[in-house]
């Protein structure tokens, strides 16, 4: 019985490469057309049985299956590509004046800011954030998700890992909190980026976020590629020192929905490696695990050019000569803080300049604001436009509050880098009603007088 056993995995192991002598097409054509569905690898530019993961070196994600595929290209990891997705995650941690840090860290850009969305996301009143911006210039639509506030939303984030069950998100499961964390805020954002995309359909969509946000932004990448929110081939995820999102059932569905995306790790950041798996070769018990490629860097990353590599190495998207080779530094989060020599959850304090780190007023240098300042609201789906450094909410009339209006009444300044609002309230129709009421009361006075 053993050796029937043995005898029987061993043909297992073997037949797909035995088969591959099936799937001899010379190109990509002739391939997929095999009645037994085999995959065109652009990286060898082979024709591959389905299970050959011995002799295929590309991951589910890249395999070719259909004719109309055949001239998709294989993607790549950008350093430029990837430094403003970085300063893109960065702004998302700025609470006054993200479209100012925009407009410093990224410039040539012009991005404008459509929408920014904060909520609570845990039983602890802790909150994560969200915003959606658009670059013509680019030809891309940004959203981007903000990480952990502070060490207490941190501490949150770990225990919840370690004590709730995941909870299954398209074919998969993920960790609850990201969940949670992403449900909250993609209510709000969702809509907005639809828009977005059928208004510019050929317009990249650049999703991003660094920590936690970039948990999140692994959902709302997966999310827009399953729901068929624009072109495949245009949704492109960048994650800096993101953790495992899910199992491994996720890991899979995700390299299937996003084959353009990137986890960027520096040197021995610790989060990437949490919640921890034991070994990228066993996957055992729902255990959690990564998807994507891992873009590596082998020194701390003081730019997006210090030396680095794409990993393409078995297992996949867990290769063992990568991240792995590192004991990742638990005591000193500093290469989890900063990336390319940014401060990626501070950087809004110096105004996101990289060439002049002037610190903001002693008032902006903490995450709260005064009373006057304006303030994003919190726990609605609130829209904002931003012109001549003034914010505007666009918020949908309902019955107790007609739409609101911001009036700007003091412009901001180098001394004053926070510009001031007031609201103004229109009566709302209950109030209106008490109004019309009393004028028909005095004009029915005047009536009987006369």
């Amino acid at each position: 019985m053993f050796c029937t056993a043995v005898l029987y995995f061993l043909i297992l192991l073997v037949l797909p490469d035995a088969v591959e002598l099936v799937c001899d097409g010379n190109n990509c054509k002739d391939c997929v057309k095999s009645s037994i569905k085999c995959r065109w690898c652009k990286r060898d530019g082979e024709c591959h049985m389905p299970g050959a993961i011995f002799t295929n070196p590309c991951k589910r994600a890249e395999n070719i299956v259909e004719e109309s595929h055949c001239g998709n290209t294989l993607s790549r990891y950008k350093p430029e590509l990837s430094m403003k997705m970085l300063l893109l995650s960065a702004a998302a941690y700025d609470p006054i004046d993200p479209q100012g840090c925009l407009n410093n860290s990224l410039s040539s850009a012009m991005f404008q800011l459509r929408i920014v969305v904060t909520r609570k996301c845990d039983s602890s009143g802790n909150k994560c954030s969200a915003y959606v911006a658009v670059s013509h210039s680019l030809k891309a639509i940004a959203v981007a998700f903000r990480g952990s506030l502070d060490s207490d939303q941190a501490l949150e984030v770990f225990f919840s890992a370690l004590t709730k069950p995941k909870e299954s998100f398209l074919g998969g499961e993920v960790q609850s909190y990201w969940k949670k964390g992403f449900e909250e805020l993609w209510t709000c954002l969702k809509e907005e980026v639809k828009a977005l995309v059928t208004v510019y359909p050929s317009y990249q969509v650049w999703v991003t976020g660094h920590s936690l946000g970039g948990a999140m932004a692994s959902m709302a990448s997966a999310w827009l590629a399953y729901y068929h929110v624009g072109s495949p081939t245009n949704i492109i995820l960048y994650t800096f020192g993101m953790p495992r999102v899910g199992n491994y059932d996720y890991a899979l569905e995700h390299d299937k929905l996003v084959n353009n995306s990137w986890r960027v790790v520096n040197y021995d950041d610790p989060v990437p490696h949490f919640p921890i798996l034991l070994s990228p070769n066993v996957v055992i018990l729902n255990n959690p695990y990564h998807h994507g490629v891992e873009a590596y860097y082998e020194v701390r990353a003081a730019s997006p050019y210090s030396q680095h590599k794409e990993c393409h190495g078995k297992p996949y998207n867990e290769d063992a000569s990568c991240s792995f080779t590192t004991v990742p530094s638990f005591l000193d989060l500093e290469t989890h803080k900063v990336y390319f020599s940014i401060p990626v959850g501070t950087f809004w304090k110096t105004k996101c300049l990289r060439s002049r780190r002037k610190k903001r007023d002693t008032t902006e240098n903490s995450n709260t604001t005064s009373p006057n300042s304006f303030q994003f609201k919190d726990d609605v789906c609130s829209k904002y436009k931003y012109t001549n450094h003034t914010y505007v909410q666009v918020a949908k009339p309902s019955r107790s509050t007609a739409n609101p209006t911001y009036v700007q009444v003091a412009k901001p300044s180098r001394k004053t880098a926070n510009p001031t609002y007031v609201q103004v309230v229109k009566p709302s129709r209950s109030t209106a009603s008490k109004l019309i009421g009393t004028l028909h009361f005095f004009l029915l006075l005047i009536h009987i007088s006369t």
